[in-house]
């Protein structure tokens, strides 16, 4: 792997302390990162490398020592194009290898990611040789401001350059969804319309908003989850599985534009909009029209997968957390019907209820789970971070979000965000710890 300066712009923020310094440091132990290899921690205040490194919890002496070693603290306005400038001399001297690749992990919140995407431009880093940008979600907040936002990012990055960061497709499970339905003939056969009569994805959480008021009345759960984790998982579970890795992204890409953007005269029946009881005292804004849970039901014009209903359903402040694919196979004749759950988190497994007859004198069956839990083979899985950081610094595109994927997940959504504005369409109020079935059956 070529020599590598990974500039973190955020460095002291929550997603660094938490994810970001913590993989580095797991990917370093496993031997995985390249020999020249520096972090460069961009901050606008003064603190110390040693300050940052000690504010991540749990980190081992060795994975501190690691750390220190390897993080070089620089201090800069972003908001002045003078100071990339000055940024550009400081990684210029910090390496004395050729062909060192540079990647910009912009570890800041959305509405300052776009400033800085083109001061890189404008101050000439963009067009450094080797030069890479990873951005985290949400990338815009409807389908116009997607298109803008891809467009400013192209006049400066080529896609070649970018690296958008859905951390879901870098999940252990996410990626066995792939393997899964590759090498078993025996689902890998009846994975079609003939046999499946329903998808469920889910992800819901029993925490509610936990303090991030401002981030949440300005996004929702369609924008949080729906327009990138669950459409994803979508794809994963209804793409042609592509005979190589690299193709991945084009057979999620064909997937997402199967689904079909619901009608407006369906809208009223295949949405459900609600929030939890509390919200509004919580954010102490009366009135919030802002979704706490949301369930959307689509269909795909693929042939393989007409009229069975892909159901996406995404909640907090819910009776479980759990973030799964439920495939429900159809009865045929007398047998009862099976069905599959592929479990992303917590506990990540695969899960097939079966019917099985019951012991004892009579012909009386039951439904029994067989199972395969991943921490019974497994001491531990890499977290999604490690995945998104190797990848990008191995050029490898495959588990990031490309922009047709990200225009073709807003476009689904478009009808069912104007549904929104338009009609004003009232939230069902659930209780705290309600269940998914408890909310779409009131």
């Amino acid at each position: 792997m070529q020599p590598t300066q990974l500039i973190i712009i955020g460095i002291t923020g929550d997603l660094a302390r938490r994810k970001l310094l913590p993989a580095i440091a797991t990917i370093a132990e496993a031997g995985e990162l390249p020999p020249d290899f520096k972090i460069i921690g961009i901050t606008r205040q003064p603190i110390t490398a040693g300050a940052v490194i000690g504010g991540v919890h749990g980190l081992s002496e060795h994975r501190a020592r690691f750390l220190r070693k390897h993080l070089v603290m620089h201090r800069m306005n972003l908001e002045k194009v003078a100071d990339y400038t000055a940024l550009d001399a400081t990684l210029t001297k910090l390496t004395t290898q050729p062909g060192t690749q540079r990647l910009y992990y912009l570890s800041i919140p959305p509405q300052f990611a776009q400033p800085v995407v083109m001061r890189l431009g404008e101050s000439g880093l963009a067009k450094v040789p080797h030069t890479k940008l990873l951005l985290e979600k949400p990338f815009g907040t409807d389908l116009i401001s997607a298109e803008e936002l891809i467009a400013q990012t192209k006049a400066h990055f080529t896609e070649s350059q970018l690296y958008r960061i859905d951390h879901y497709l870098a999940k252990e499970m996410a990626q066995n969804i792939v393997a899964f339905r590759a090498n078993n003939p025996l689902f890998n056969h009846t994975w079609n319309n003939q046999f499946i009569e329903k998808i469920e994805i889910i992800a819901s959480e029993s925490i509610g908003i936990e303090g991030r008021i401002a981030f949440y009345e300005q996004t929702g759960a369609l924008r949080d989850f729906v327009q990138s984790h669950l459409l994803q998982l979508a794809a994963l579970t209804l793409m042609d599985v592509p005979k190589q890795w690299n193709d991945l992204r084009a057979a999620r890409l064909a997937a997402l534009q199967a689904l079909e953007p619901p009608r407006e005269i369906d809208l009223p029946h295949v949405v459900v909009r609600g929030q939890y009881q509390g919200y509004a005292e919580e954010t102490e804004n009366p009135g919030s029209a802002t979704e706490t849970f949301v369930a959307l039901t689509l269909f795909s014009s693929d042939p393989k997968w007409q009229n069975v209903p892909v159901q996406l359903i995404s909640g907090k402040a819910l009776a479980h957390k759990q973030t799964e694919i439920r495939v429900h196979y159809k009865r045929f004749g007398t047998a009862e019907p099976n069905s599959i759950t592929l479990r992303i988190q917590p506990k990540e497994s695969i899960e097939v209820q079966m019917w099985v007859k019951k012991p004892g004198y009579g012909n009386h069956i039951e439904r029994l789970p067989l199972h395969f839990t991943y921490s019974d083979h497994y001491q531990a899985l890499p977290e999604a971070y490690e995945r998104v950081l190797l990848d990008a610094m191995q050029s490898d595109h495959t588990l990031f979000a490309s922009s047709d994927e990200v225009l073709a997940s807003w476009r689904i959504l478009a009808p069912v965000q104007r549904y929104w504005q338009m009609q004003n369409v009232p939230l069902k109020i659930y209780k705290k710890g309600a269940t998914i079935e408890d909310i779409l059956s009131s």
